[in-house]
Order: C-alpha cells, then sequence, then structure tokens
C-alpha cells in the first residue's frame, strides 16, 4: 500500500499548495493518496510506473471506455481523443483517473514544466485537490472529507473505500 517517493511528493505538494490556495479547504495530502491508491495505485496500473525522473505514468493509464455497459457511464467525447486517444467516447486519464472534460476544468501545471499533463502525478495529484476543494467543507473533517469524495465519485463504497485508505495513510 506504500506510495512511490514521486507519488507521496506529489501528494504532499498538493496538501501544501491547496493549503495557501483555500486555506479553509483543509486538504490532507493521505485524503489525495488515497484517491491514488484507489484510481491506479499511485499510477503503477496495468504496467505502468513513474519511469521518468518528472513522475509521468509511462505508458500511460488509460481508464475503460465510457460507452454505457457493465455499469459505466456513457460520456461521449469531450476532447478530439487528444487525452484519452479516442475520438468517439471518453475514458479516464492518468494516475488520478480524470474525465478529459474534468481535467480541462480544473488540471493544471504543478510542476512547472509549462505542460499540464493527467499523466503526470505532479500535476494530476494537485488538479485532484483542487476538484476536491471545489465545494464547501473543512476536507480534515469525517464530513467534509466523505462530501468532497462523494464529488470525485459519486458512489458511496467509493467513498467508503477512500476514507478507509486516507485513515489508514494517516495512522501511518
Amino acid at each position: 500500500m506504500a506510495s512511490p517517493p514521486p507519488a507521496l511528493y506529489a501528494y504532499r505538494r498538493a496538501e501544501s499548495l491547496l493549503g495557501k490556495a483555500d486555506e479553509a479547504c483543509k486538504l490532507p495530502w493521505n485524503l489525495v493518496a488515497a484517491i491514488g491508491r484507489v484510481e491506479s495505485n499511485h499510477g503503477r496500473t496495468g504496467g505502468n510506473a513513474h519511469s521518468t525522473a518528472d513522475g509521468t505514468a509511462k505508458p500511460g493509464i488509460y481508464g475503460p471506455l465510457l460507452d454505457g455497459r457493465d455499469g459505466r457511464a456513457k460520456i461521449t467525447d469531450t476532447d478530439n481523443g487528444t487525452l484519452d486517444k479516442n475520438p468517439v467516447l471518453d475514458r479516464a486519464v492518468g494516475p488520478m483517473q480524470f474525465i478529459p472534460s474534468t481535467w480541462e476544468a480544473v488540471g493544471v501545471d504543478s510542476d512547472n514544466d509549462d505542460k499540464k499533463n493527467p499523466q503526470d502525478i505532479d500535476d494530476a495529484a494537485t488538479s485532484a485537490g483542487i476538484y476536491l476543494c471545489a465545494g464547501e467543507g473543512d476536507l480534515s473533517t469525517p464530513t467534509g472529507a466523505a462530501t468532497a469524495v462523494k464529488r470525485y465519485n459519486h458512489s458511496d463504497s467509493y467513498v467508503d473505500l477512500v476514507l478507509k485508505i486516507s485513515a489508514a495513510y494517516a495512522q501511518g
């Protein structure tokens, strides 16, 4: 369950940056880390690794097509296939699994390399923090964290799993 060093750095950086940008949010690094664990095992799913010094998942993390099958939502293409390599349907991308339209709204260049890249754990973790902090609430509280995670993914079982992992990370 341990985070690889590039991911841990990115989660802690997200906490630091959001702590300065939105003091009321109180985003804890462990909440971002728990989402990274659930979504992609910290960027290590599907044969991926942080194989570059910049923390970019290689060869790239691409979720299943959002085609309305097997309980998945149906989301037609929002990015002309630019991020998700499919010009017909969307799919989540990167270690934090952003839908391209969501990435367009919250994606940032957290590591100042002049690229907003959802495959880059630095950019993805801070962007996830922005998304989590987009609503009201103190994310250091159980209620605030649960509400924010529910915005990230509308599944109660997802929220429960993320909060359980987040609590474990907070305990060390």
